[in-house]
């Protein structure tokens, strides 16, 4: 009685182990024709992405920083004028005093105008004492013509001193050196120097570096060395009177348009003549003494 009922049990146990038997098998067997299309598709979408042993590399490109006394693109021509220049003077004007027609005997806008006249010509005559014509601060302010770094097209000009575009180095040998900031700079300061009343001298290229300028200091005779300092007192005398006149034609207008007394006027066109007067005095005594500090070369 009991055998036919473990036989049964035994073919059911058969029969479960047949079926896993069978399910581990499917999970074994090739894949279908489904499943490769589905990996063909995926494998063929191409990556946006870029492995890293194929990435080009990237260099970033080094900027070479302009000498530091070279213009910058802010550089207008106008703030390249030299400081002591006649043309800087006339701009610091607009912020110095102004005649005041309350006040006829007050000229303080004149003596402000002789304080920077002073200053400009007081220069020249040291310059001719010391290194003459060929004094770095003198060949530093000469102007020279570029294309303006402003302009991308490079059709407008500008203009800069000397000591913006190259380095003043004196040499041995009375040689002076002009270090040029830039290539295009060479032939403009080639042609301004040589334009120049006071150099009138071509530069030589150097062998060594090609941005490098030589200039040859020429010995200067006393006779011209006095010569350029009068004709220095000269314009500074005329610089002067120039200033005087500024104010007359003030004190004319005022006494046309009622504003001041004709009185007051005379009395402060004789005021204005006393301190012409002694504007000429120290003039006349600066030049003596140069020429006095000359003679004891």
């Amino acid at each position: 009685m009991a055998l036919p009922r473990s036989s049964s049990l035994i073919s059911h146990g058969m029969r479960l182990i047949a079926q896993a038997e069978g399910r581990h098998l499917a999970s074994l067997s090739p894949p279908t024709t489904a499943s490769l299309t589905t990996l063909t598709r995926i494998s063929s979408t191409p990556s946006s992405a870029r492995s890293f042993n194929t990435s080009a590399s990237l260099l970033k490109k080094r900027k070479i920083a302009p000498a530091s006394n070279s213009p910058s693109h802010s550089h207008s021509p106008s703030s390249s004028t030299p400081p002591s220049s006649p043309k800087a003077d006339k701009s610091s004007n607009n912020n110095s005093p102004q005649p005041n027609p309350e006040d006829p005997l007050d000229f303080s806008s004149v003596l402000a105008a002789y304080a920077t006249i002073d200053a400009h010509f007081k220069a020249q005559l040291q310059a001719v004492l010391h290194g003459g014509r060929f004094n770095p601060d003198v060949l530093g302010a000469l102007p020279v013509t570029v294309k303006s770094p402003d302009d991308p097209e490079h059709h407008a000009k500008a203009t800069f001193p000397l000591r913006e575009l190259a380095q003043i180095v004196p040499r041995s040998g009375r040689i002076i050196s002009l270090l040029v900031n830039e290539r295009e700079y060479i032939k403009p300061i080639m042609s301004a120097v040589q334009a120049s009343k006071d150099f009138n001298q071509q530069p030589q290229r150097s062998e060594d570096n090609e941005l490098e300028l030589l200039l040859r200091v020429e010995m200067e005779r006393k006779e011209d060395l006095v010569r350029r300092v009068k004709e220095a007192c000269q314009a500074w005398r005329e610089r002067v009177r120039q200033a005087r006149t500024k104010h007359e034609k003030a004190l004319k207008e005022w006494k046309k348009n009622g504003t001041v007394l004709p009185d007051v006027v005379r009395k402060a066109d004789k005021e204005l003549q006393k301190v012409q007067d002694k504007k000429m005095k120290e003039i006349d005594g600066e030049e003596a003494q140069v020429i006095k500090q000359l003679d004891r070369r």
